[in-house]
């Protein structure tokens, strides 16, 4: 409000000088250096407005108006006779309260040259000097001595006002930013202090010891875990050393690691044995790194240990025992070397051994078919013939038991087969065996898988002569060779619509000499268990599905193999030398 009503005055006095005091004193024909006056206090007053509507250099602006009032009253009440120049007093007590350091002296100067400068003006010409009658010029000089009393009251009462209302500004708007700094500490604090405990509650919580030391060593900081392990309180602990909580050689291997640690600023992952406050030997293990401020330099050691006793001693008792698991290893397999040799004798006494006297029984009742049969009654041919029989099936037996021995022993060469292939060649050779039978055979293309090629082509020989047997009673028979599933994922199976089998007894199907149909199907019961003895040994398994005069299905697996079937690709042929080719579903 006080900056409003000092605008409004410095308007009025400059409309007043210019339109109204200038125009007359014009018009009265006084000096015309007067009317330049006159006009120089008006456009002053108009700076003076402009600059208090800006709020800019106003103290300044006030005390050059000022003294412009007094240089433009000097001239109309007698100069340095009448009471202008006590006036000039008001202005260097405006300066020197108002103003500091060097604007004080550059306003005071200011004051100074403009009494000196009138004094001398007034000097050189004393007919600018305005006279007027006794009574007359009492009355102007009174009247202007109240007017720059009024006015430099006014000049020093805006000064102090506007002074006043800046500082209050400042002041708000210092109170305010002190609150908002306050404010902003308090919350500071509190998450600092929220933190802090967060942090405190995570490292006293955790089952780790976590500690910090500074440059000469001694703790400032340690967990409950860490003091547990010692024998002794987090306050006993803090600002002591590790001389006070381990033994001499224990502390001086610490010691030495933390100030390498001070000297190189590298993280470590040391190991100690130590005594904890039961006085036991326990194992140690700890990440240790330096600690550094705030510039960066390393300042102490901080370390994050925890009690391995345990593992180590399990650690110890697994390296016992593998040593000793070793030891069995290498025990059993001498033992299972020398059953494999005596294996091998044992075959080898079968191959040797037993066949002589097959051989002899052959060979004497073939003489007695020859030589003696007439003479026998047929009773006695019959036993013949049962006795030539049993020899030959002993044979047949003993020649299974040899191959399903080899199986075991022999090594394995793997390679890329085409099981495909390899089974068509068998149905081709089942056909011509036995060429007045009419079977379906259903093959799917290119079954390539990676095995050894021997072994897989006897499991195949001995899957299909099984299918090939038990359809011998059908008069559509039909065997099909295919894959379900791909990849590691693959089964392959070899299907029937043959006599099938119980799925009771399917857990003596793959049994050595296991036979689930009568003696009018030939064969000695080692076909399936050599092909499971093969499938295991390319790390597969074998299983069978069926039901009695509906067929049975071998499926097999082997991993690792890699199949491939093109789609819409079956290889089929009926009866002799007949093949065909048949779109698949």
């Amino acid at each position: 409000m006080e900056q409003s009503l000092f605008r409004l005055l410095c308007l009025c006095a400059a409309l007043l000088s210019l339109l109204v005091i200038a125009p007359i004193d014009f018009t009265i024909d006084l000096p015309r250096h007067i009317v330049i006056l006159d006009v120089a206090f008006g456009l002053c007053a108009l700076v003076l407005y402009r600059q208090a509507r800006r709020g800019r250099y106003l103290r300044k602006t006030l005390l050059l108006c000022y003294l412009v009032d007094l240089s433009l009253c000097w001239f109309g009440v007698n100069g340095s006779q009448g009471s202008i120049p006590f006036f000039y007093f008001t202005g260097f007590v405006y300066a020197l309260i108002f103003f500091r350091g060097r604007e004080r002296w550059y306003c005071l100067a200011a004051a100074m040259g403009d009494i000196a400068l009138l004094l001398l003006a007034e000097y050189l010409h004393p007919e600018w000097i305005i006279g007027y009658p006794g009574s007359a010029s009492r009355l102007i000089d009174l009247m202007i001595a109240i007017g720059l009393t009024g006015t430099s009251c006014s000049i020093m009462l805006g000064s102090l006002l506007s002074s006043y209302d800046r500082e209050h500004r400042d002041l708000k708007t210092a109170n305010a930013d002190l609150e908002q700094s306050i404010a902003e500490r308090v919350e500071a604090e509190q998450s600092l202090r929220q933190n802090r405990e967060l942090l405190h509650s995570i490292i006293d919580g955790t089952s780790d010891c976590i500690y910090a030391k500074d440059a000469q060593g001694r703790y400032i900081l340690i967990n409950s875990a860490a003091a547990q392990l010692t024998g002794k309180s987090v306050e006993e602990i803090l600002g002591r050393d590790d001389w006070f909580l381990f033994r001499a050689d224990e502390a001086r291997q610490i010691t030495e690691l933390d100030r390498e640690i001070l000297r190189t600023g590298a993280i470590c992952h040391p190991e100690h044995q130590l005594t904890n406050g039961g006085g036991q030997t326990v194992v140690v293990h700890a990440t240790k790194g330096p600690l550094r401020d705030e510039d960066g330099r390393v300042v102490g050691v901080f370390g994050i240990s925890r009690d391995v006793t345990d593992s180590r001693r399990v650690e110890e008792e697994i390296r016992l025992l593998n040593a000793e698991l070793d030891l069995r290893v290498t025990e059993r397999t001498l033992r299972l070397e020398a059953a494999i040799k005596e294996q091998e004798a044992f075959c080898y006494s079968v191959s040797h051994d037993l066949r002589a006297p097959l051989r002899h029984i052959n060979s004497y009742s073939a003489i007695l078919v020859e030589e003696c049969a007439a003479h026998l009654p047929p009773e006695g041919r019959d036993y013949l013939e049962r006795i030539r029989s049993s020899s030959r099936s002993m044979g047949q037996l003993i020649d299974d038991l040899l191959e399903l021995s080899k199986i075991g022993r022999s090594q394995m060469q793997k390679s890329s087969v085409d099981l495909s292939e390899m089974v068509w060649k068998i149905c081709r050779r089942l056909q011509n065996v036995e060429p007045e039978r009419r079977v379906e055979f259903q093959v799917a293309t290119e079954l390539v898988v990676h095995g050894d090629r021997v072994l897989l082509h006897q499991a195949l020989v001995n899957l299909l002569d099984n299918a090939w047997k038990y359809t011998k009673t059908r008069n559509a028979a039909r065997i099909e060779v295919g894959r379900d599933g791909e990849g590691d994922q693959a089964v392959y199976f070899v299907r029937d619509n043959g006599v099938g089998f119980d799925m009771a007894y399917r857990d003596k199907l793959f049994g050595a000499f296991q036979r689930l149909h009568g003696p009018e199907y030939e064969g000695t019961g080692i076909g399936l268990a050599t092909v499971k003895r093969i499938v295991k040994r390319h790390g597969g398994r074998v299983w069978a599905e069926g039901a009695v005069d509906e067929g049975a299905t071998i499926y097999f697996t082997l991993p690792g193999s890699t199949a491939r079937v093109t789609p819409g690709a079956l290889i089929g042929f009926s009866g002799p030398q007949k093949l065909e080719f048949q779109a698949s579903r």
